[in-house]
């Protein structure tokens, strides 16, 4: 079973980063940026207001 559970994670891993790789060419195409940013940063609190 934790072997089924490694093929997965393998999986998904190769498939979001096929998706990085096609969002960074499609950027370069039309001359935009792409910015990846930590795992762990807080995007949903941005300041203290919010």
């Amino acid at each position: 079973m934790l072997k089924n559970r490694r093929l997965a994670r393998a999986i998904a891993d190769v498939g979001l980063h096929k998706l990085k790789t096609y969002l960074e060419h499609k950027a370069q195409w039309y001359a935009r940026e792409t910015r990846v940013i930590d795992r762990w940063f807080p995007s949903t609190k941005t300041c203290s207001a919010c």
